[in-house]
């Protein structure tokens, strides 16, 4: 469940999003608005089920760690 792909280049997030819809059945969209205020969005089913708080810090904190270790690939 670690599976990390690449984001860069992330020139539209349209074609992010549109992307990662084709591929990912759970996630979340943390993101700035219009007014450059945090925004998140979540869902999908993971295992059958509404993912948990402690699913959505899961993969917040996975994430967190790929980013800072640079485990990312063009």
């Amino acid at each position: 469940m670690d599976n990390a792909r690449s984001i860069f280049p992330a020139n539209s997030f349209r074609v992010v999003a549109e992307n990662a819809a084709n591929e990912i059945e759970v996630g979340i969209i943390i993101g700035y608005d219009k007014d450059g205020m945090l925004s998140v969005f979540g869902g999908g089913l993971l295992n059958s089920r509404q993912p948990t708080c402690k699913d959505w810090l899961w993969m917040t904190e996975t994430f967190r760690q790929k980013m800072i270790a640079g485990d990312y690939h063009e």
